[in-house]
């Protein structure tokens, strides 16, 4: 990055005039279980500067139920933080995917993969630089942002979602903001920390209940065959079983990942600490470049300043390695 852009990035730039924005653009037509089909779109805010620009795709939460992208009426700090990186060059992309009640997993995932083909695809339309684009997400955003970052060139996982079928899916890095990394654990680290307040029945409702959106997710809906039955008896359910651990991006880690950013709440009561640490040391494991930020205070959402921060200054260190 220039010395000029260091300068003025994150000031206003009142002799630069406002970069483009291209909204609601489709990327593709995704069926779901109703038999029709769901109209995928993608949000593209450009940065100042010149092109080819970077890329930051970020993939919004909301337990993989609800949501959308549309980051501009987003008041959390983080997507803030993300946004202002629009002042130093950066691209940010926001796309949407289909829920769970629309088509179960790995449905997202294979959306998600669509649309940074598509971005790559592209790229001259766009004036972006297909070789540096990465991922962010909060919650069940970043388990998503997580997968694919951890997840390159896993066929299975990429699907035919949009077409551009010849094109790779891969990212150059990514920001995890409390996202679960196991679901094979998230119940039992839940019931390990009683001190976050809640009980053993909440913490069962909230993930490994039929009409939890974790099993939701993985289409394991009933008494017999939920969440928390899968993860109890691998034996009886494992096709199941399977399907959860392929969501889960700790078992994807490998020696070529990219640099990862993990940060999460030490108060967090929807995706606990052990899930973050988890995460880095798979990472840490496989020699792969990773960060785990920690924050003593925080609950599920609103990280602080500091996460905000250390964000901004990962995304622009990855994104613009010589500079």
């Amino acid at each position: 990055m220039s010395a000029a852009m260091l300068i003025s990035c994150g000031q206003p730039q009142e002799t630069v005039s406002a970069p483009d924005v291209y909204r609601n653009v489709v990327f593709a037509e995704a069926p779901t279980v109703s038999g029709g089909t769901k109209a995928l779109n993608i949000n593209i805010w450009k940065g100042v500067g010149e092109d080819p620009q970077p890329v930051v795709l970020f993939v919004h939460g909301g337990a993989w139920v609800s949501g959308d992208n549309d980051l501009e009426a987003s008041n959390g700090e983080q997507i803030r933080a993300l946004m202002s990186l629009r002042d130093c060059g950066v691209t940010v992309a926001a796309a949407t995917y289909r829920f769970s009640n629309e088509a179960i997993f790995p449905a997202q995932i294979h959306d998600v993969k669509a649309a940074i083909r598509y971005l790559k695809a592209n790229a001259d339309t766009y004036g972006i630089d297909p070789a540096r684009i990465m991922t962010m997400g909060e919650s069940a955003g970043s388990q998503m942002a997580l997968l694919v970052a951890v997840s390159n060139g896993e066929e299975a996982l990429e699907g035919t979602v949009g077409g551009n079928t010849d094109i790779d899916s891969n990212v150059i890095g990514c920001v995890d903001c409390y996202g679960m990394t196991d679901f094979l654990t998230l119940a039992s680290d839940l019931y390990a920390r009683p001190d976050l307040g809640r009980t053993d029945a909440q913490v069962y409702e909230l993930v490994e209940a039929p009409n939890s959106s974790r099993s939701q997710l993985f289409g394991l809906t009933t008494d017999e065959c939920n969440l928390g039955t899968v993860t109890a008896n691998p034996g009886k359910f494992p096709e199941q079983y399977a399907l959860v651990k392929a969501g889960s991006p700790v078992f994807h880690v490998t020696p070529d990942d990219p640099p990862i950013l993990i940060i999460n709440g030490q108060r967090d009561m929807r995706v606990p600490s052990a899930q973050a640490i988890k995460m880095y040391q798979a990472l840490y494991d496989a020699g792969v470049e990773a960060e785990l930020i920690l924050n003593d205070r925080a609950p599920h959402g609103n990280l602080g300043p500091e996460s905000a921060a250390a964000i901004k200054t990962f995304i622009l260190r990855i994104l613009f390695p010589s500079e």
